[in-house]
């Protein structure tokens, strides 16, 4: 096998841990519970490394979304990398999503809905990935500066489920279907994880943009 990189998230509506070797995904392993990733998560990557061996470095996604699966996602990876000794690589739990959108695509990515407050991923989606075109924000009832969008956007998450919030998004948005996965989660990080350009594992930590008692 060639430079193999696992990746793992539980910021949003799915824990997912996924591995892919010089690019390519091989492993996918997802369940709609991220509530439990505590339980499930160390057992899942266990189970890529007995069948696949151990990986050349880590990707996690950082968030914003779910508190604790966040948190929870980030302590394993510093983990992992300072028991295994491998580059490990933090990325936007929101651009690992939109990555799942076909390119090329503007997307915008919601999580972790809670009243008029989630957060927020604007990305144009090309062949290379996903590249932001704001930084990733925390809403509370406002978007920011420049919507609604006027070109085709494609809208993943909570707010692409309500007809009221997409047509706040974008007059040509629309709500696309794709999952967040491991597997996008190391795709994203991979090159950086290949070309030296990691994050110290003692540093790391979690973007969670908003204080857990944000108001609703």
């Amino acid at each position: 096998m060639g430079y193999k990189v696992l990746g793992w998230d539980a910021s949003g509506p799915s824990l997912s841990v996924g591995l892919i070797d010089d690019g390519r995904v091989v492993a996918d392993i997802t369940w709609a519970r991220p509530r439990l990733a505590g339980t499930h998560l160390v057992s899942w990557i266990d189970q890529l490394v007995r069948e696949f061996g151990r990986p050349d470095g880590l990707a996690v996604g950082v968030g914003p979304g779910s508190f604790t699966g966040v948190r929870v996602a980030v302590t394993a990876a510093k983990a992992y990398a300072a028991i295994w000794g491998v580059p490990v690589k933090g990325v936007s739990s929101l651009a690992a999503w939109a990555r799942g959108v076909a390119p090329p695509a503007y997307v915008v990515v919601t999580s972790e809905r809670r009243g008029s407050a989630f957060y927020l991923g604007y990305y144009w989606v090309g062949p290379s990935g996903p590249e932001p075109l704001i930084p990733d924000t925390a809403i509370n009832g406002a978007l920011p500066e420049g919507f609604p969008l006027t070109r085709e956007v494609v809208v993943l998450g909570p707010a692409a489920e309500d007809a009221q919030w997409l047509s706040r998004i974008g007059r040509q948005a629309r709500p696309g279907q794709a999952i967040l996965s491991g597997g996008q989660v190391a795709l994203t990080a991979w090159p950086a994880v290949q070309w030296g350009e990691s994050d110290d594992p003692l540093t790391l930590a979690p973007a969670y943009l908003r204080p857990p008692a944000a108001s609703v």
